[in-house]
Parts: C-alpha cells; structure tokens; sequence
C-alpha cells in the first residue's frame, strides 16, 4: 500500500524519483533542502517522523506550553505529536496511521503534516 501510494504521491508532485530511501518500507521527503520527513511503514499503516527545528533558547518555558497545548487533543498538531530528541536540542513531530486509508487520504495526511512542519518551524523562530 505505502509503496503505491509514494509512487502516486511521486507522479502528483511531479518529482522524479518515489522518495526512496534504499531501506524496504522506509520513503523519504525533503522539505526545503534541510527538513526530512521520514515515512515508515508498518504492519497495520505507517508512521510519519521529522525533526522539525532547534529548541528555542531564551523562551523555552514559553514555547512548551503553546507545544504542550498544541497537543491536547491533536488540535494544534493535526493530530500528530510534538516532542523533543533525547538531547533535549529537537523539536520532532510524529503521527501513527494504524488504519487502512485510500490515496486521498494519505494525501491530505501528508499535506497536514507537511503544514504542521512549517508552522511549527514558524512558530519555534518566535520564541528563539
């Protein structure tokens, strides 16, 4: 199913290629040149990955809680999950898709992550 629907995505984008990454059931999409979304494949649907930006600095407590509220509920986040590396230096953000969907919908998934990446990157580049 994954693989299809990279293929289709591919062919819609008009992008040469189908995001592979070389790793069976692992896709690729880069953002901008310095943002990847990484896109894996399991047993019952897939799971949606990016390291979004650095962690804010001087306004961290700030920035946290409007993460933190951004998560309750999925509101803020489309449903995905904002969170930071085990560093402590990433803002990351990761969505599970544990069902069966048509191409539409992996489609208009992909594009309310990919808006979520970018409005989260706008956001962190407030409280920096």
């Amino acid at each position: 199913m994954l693989e299809n629907f990279m293929q289709q995505l591919a062919k819609e984008f008009e992008i040469s290629g189908d995001f592979a990454t070389g790793v069976p059931g692992m896709y690729a999409i880069n953002l901008d040149g310095n943002v990847l979304i990484e896109i894996a494949q399991i047993p019952q649907g897939f799971t949606l990955n990016c390291k979004v930006c650095n962690c804010p600095k001087s306004k961290e407590e700030a920035f946290y809680t409007q993460a933190m509220l951004a998560n309750l509920f999925g509101q803020g986040t489309r449903g995905a999950v904002l969170g930071i590396n085990e560093e402590g230096t990433l803002v990351t953000l990761a969505k599970l898709v544990d069902y069966t969907i048509d191409y539409k919908e992996f489609r208009d998934i992909i594009e309310d992550f990919i808006n979520c990446v970018d409005y989260w990157k706008e956001e962190a580049i407030v409280y920096q």
